[in-house]
């Protein structure tokens, strides 16, 4: 038998034991894993992502809104929580809707629809509550928030709704971390809300591309079955952010060189716009500014620069919230900055924000539950009353199924 006849027997041992080795080393992970996943379960059990992408549906001029008549449960990473519409798709409690002789419609974004907390827990419910006891007589509070809208949204359907309902007043909640729009929009074609990323090959060699090709759809099958993987992206959210494989992102209309921007005047414009059809009507018109976690919180501020390798110099966390109001008040809108309020109820108050991440794609840290009394405007048709701020980048933002 010559030297290579007795040399390939040799190679395909190694190779099989190779072949062995790696298949043993896998089976070995892939039981590691599924062990810890039964341990995370039964020792630290997670908020596993419930999508539901029947909650919303496309709508001519406003892009989407909240289906009608809807009765269903949610996890949108934080907690289970039930919801339930009207049939406006505005959302209310399991008794339904209320009826009552001073109607206000409350618009907004993720913070207003509140979908991490029970309806009784949400902004509406408790200024409904509360009005109702301070003037003493029944007050409904239509809900008409709906994740990830913008100023453009609310002026339309504050129009559509003016146009059809009587209401005493509207409150405005502009979230000063993205609501700020480059102009003035008409008309929005009808879309579908949710964001699905789909499982496919990169269509180039980069690393977003990848990420937007492979983890992304990972991402989202993982975290509505892995108590393990949720466990592990929580802790890693500083690596993450730097990997970038993490919705998270700085918003950059807390950066410096932003200061003037024309973004602030347009979106006081706009406000203007929606407030001045409501005046027509007789219906005067609050705005409400809601700031940022990291506004509040100088940890979480110090978790964006470190993870986002930004340098704090080139920040000014002031001004967002300082442009807006200034934008705001010259336009003679009335308008409360609920930063203060906020501040101030750190102390005293159960967190004002939930800690977690990526609850919702390309969304900063969601609030949990915020209780903070801010002072009333000058002219302001609204008695100062307790608002439990409970739910968003860029201004094209989408709700998740």
């Amino acid at each position: 038998m010559s030297e290579g006849e007795r040399a390939a027997p040799s190679g395909h041992r190694r190779l099989r034991l190779v072949v062995l080795g790696a298949t043993l080393l896998l089976a070995s992970i892939l039981v590691a894993v599924a062990l810890a996943e039964v341990l995370v379960r039964f020792a630290a059990p997670q908020q596993l992502i419930q999508s539901r992408p029947d909650l919303w549906q496309p709508a001519d001029t406003l892009g989407w809104v909240v289906r009608p008549n809807v009765s269903t449960r949610i996890n949108t990473g934080e907690r289970t929580v039930s919801v339930f519409t009207d049939r406006d798709g505005f959302r209310v409690g399991r008794t339904g809707r209320r009826d009552a002789v001073l109607n206000v419609l409350l618009i907004g974004d993720s913070f207003m629809q509140a979908l991490q907390v029970e309806h009784e827990e949400s902004v509406a419910s408790l200024l409904e509550t509360d009005l109702s006891s301070q003037l003493g007589q029944p007050a409904a509070v239509r809900n008409a928030g709906v994740d990830g809208w913008g100023p453009n949204h609310y002026r339309l359907r504050t129009q559509q709704l003016l146009a059809r309902d009587t209401f005493d007043l509207v409150v405005v909640c502009v979230f000063v971390g993205n609501d700020a729009v480059a102009e003035r929009i008409d008309y929005i074609p009808a879309r579908a809300p949710a964001e699905r990323h789909l499982l496919r090959m990169p269509r180039a060699l980069s690393w977003g591309e990848i990420v937007a090709a492979w983890f992304a759809p990972a991402n989202d099958a993982l975290e509505q079955r892995s108590h393990l993987f949720t466990l592990v992206k929580n802790e890693m959210s500083a690596l993450r952010m730097k990997l970038g494989l993490t919705a998270e992102y700085f918003p950059y209309e807390y950066r410096r060189e932003q200061l003037g921007s024309p973004r602030w005047a347009a979106t006081a414009q706009v406000a203007a716009a929606q407030a001045g059809f409501a005046a027509e009507r007789g219906v005067p018109t609050l705005f409400v500014l809601i700031p940022e976690r990291f506004q509040v919180y100088k940890e979480a501020f110090d978790d964006y620069i470190k993870g986002f390798d930004i340098d704090p110099s080139a920040v000014d966390l002031e001004q967002p919230t300082r442009e807006l109001l200034r934008a705001f008040q010259a336009n003679r809108l009335d308008v409360i900055d609920a930063l203060p309020a906020f501040r101030a109820a750190i102390p005293s108050s159960p967190p004002l924000f939930d800690s977690k991440l990526d609850t919702l794609p390309c969304k900063p840290k969601r609030p949990n539950v915020a209780v903070a009394s801010a002072p009333k405007p000058q002219n302001a048709p609204l008695t100062d009353s307790a608002f439990m701020l409970p739910t968003k980048p860029p201004n094209e933002k989408l709700p998740k199924s």
